[in-house]
């Protein structure tokens, strides 16, 4: 038996916006609930999923120009620093497009830097000095950038054709070189930066002994720097595309591309950026919350009709300001059970109540007692329905029936009994006016 009924209530996300949809749907067409949630969670399923690919797309171009702009950069200051061996001028500078450059600037940007590894490489042919063409790597779309061991051999072979110190002493210092870059973790196909190569390489070159030394000592810092420098950048790619994945849509361009090339490992997450994607994400959840609440409105009433009951018109705003609902199946006379949402408390309750009508009697007591047996019996059913649409109730507190009495209520506060007695009354008028 069951009196009074309390329970906490919990907006399932997801799951609720999803029935809410199909539910709506299923009114529409006349179709049948789980059929119409089939297709429907079959397309948000497939939205996700192509904005999930879009997205990966995006990122991957983002990540490969700036790949190739890497390992294109890095062609030619081997090949200035060869060309600067060779006494022969360099190229002209090539200015790097901004940071929110688009991708048609970086695609030229890359145009560029191959133009001028052209015309130093034509100028190195023409001297002769093109001997160490080893040394430049010709990375272009799909290569792989030059290993480590590759590059230090070639500059190695470039310092051993030069007066100085004995090959023995070139290749310690190679080595030396090496030891240190091994300690920065490079992803597969991930350039060396520059300044870290600019650095071995001239450990590599260095005259002295004591020259290579001190290089090395300044090498370990800059490989140290850039390590701690990797870790940060992967954590801010990590934030950067949870960040991407919770905004919606239709953020402004320019802080969705911002946050793409953080999320692609070419940019740091600047904390103003951050403070900027967050600040949309809280007011989307608001709005996402409001629409919970519309929906969960919605469920509920839906739900108690497909479960055979009248229930009064359910404003949406009844998990957000609450109120309260009344509901019964026909047949049950003047006996309803009235449901109250405190969404401040988070809790719905449900009361067995009867408008006012016969005496009070050992009879209507017994009436009452079945009415809320009655209700009990199908409050599972309620129960299960309502969380497999996202609207989940925890029972924190129940009555036995009897234990306190059924609630009698006006009947003007039951939209049903208050309709029917306003027909009635008008219909005795007209009768009486007819007469």
């Amino acid at each position: 038996m069951s009196g009074p009924i309390t329970a906490g209530f919990v907006l399932i996300h997801g799951t609720l916006a999803l029935a809410a949809r199909a539910l709506a749907e299923a009114r529409a067409m006349k179709g049948e609930y789980q059929e119409v949630l089939a297709r429907v969670r079959a397309r948000e399923h497939d939205l996700v999923c192509q904005r999930e690919q879009r997205q990966g797309a995006r990122l991957e171009r983002i990540a490969a120009l700036h790949r190739q702009s890497a390992q294109h950069e890095a062609r030619l200051q081997r090949l200035r620093a060869l060309a600067e061996g060779a006494g022969l001028p360099g190229a002209a500078p090539v200015e790097k497009p901004s940071a929110d450059a688009g991708d048609a600037a970086m695609v030229a940007y890359l145009a560029a830097l191959q133009d001028a590894a052209h015309a130093i490489e034509a100028a190195l042919d023409r001297s002769g000095a093109g001997r160490a063409a080893d040394i430049r790597a010709r990375p272009g779309q799909g290569d792989a950038a030059p290993s480590i061991e590759q590059v230090l051999t070639a500059y190695a072979q470039q310092r051993a054709r030069t007066a100085g110190l004995p090959a023995a002493e070139v290749e310690r210092f190679k080595a030396t070189a090496a030891r240190v870059l091994a300690r920065l973790p490079l992803a597969e196909g991930a350039v060396l930066p520059t300044h870290l190569e600019a650095l071995a390489r001239q450990i590599v070159m260095a005259p002295t002994t004591e020259r290579a030394e001190a290089l090395a000592t300044e090498l370990r810092g800059a490989v140290q720097r850039a390590a701690e420098a990797q870790g940060t950048q992967q954590r801010d790619l990590v934030q950067a595309r949870t960040l991407l994945g919770a905004l919606a849509d239709d953020v402004p361009p320019e802080l969705k591309t911002a946050l793409e090339r953080v999320a692609a490992g070419t940019a740091p997450l600047e904390p103003q950026l951050r403070e900027s994607a967050q600040a949309l994400i809280d007011a989307a959840a608001d709005d996402r919350t409001r629409s919970e609440q519309a929906a969960a409105a919605y469920v509920l009433e839906q739900s108690l009709r497909d479960l055979g009951y009248e229930v009064d018109d359910i404003e949406a705003t009844l998990f957000a300001d609450g109120g309260t609902v009344n509901f019964r199946r026909a047949g049950w006379d003047r006996y309803f059970v009235r449901l109250r949402v405190a969404p401040t408390e988070r809790t719905v309750n449900f009361n067995v109540i009867r408008a006012r009508g016969d005496e009070e009697s050992e009879a209507r007591r017994r009436l009452d007692a079945l009415a809320e047996d009655r209700w009990c019996a199908e409050f599972p059913a309620l129960l299960r329905t309502l969380e497999a649409r996202g609207l989940a109730l925890d029972v924190t507190r129940r009555l036995e029936a009897g234990e306190v009495p059924v609630q009698v209520v006006d009947p003007a506060s039951v939209p049903v009994i208050a309709a029917d007695e306003a027909r009635a009354a008008g219909e005795t008028k007209r009768n009486q006016r007819a007469r």
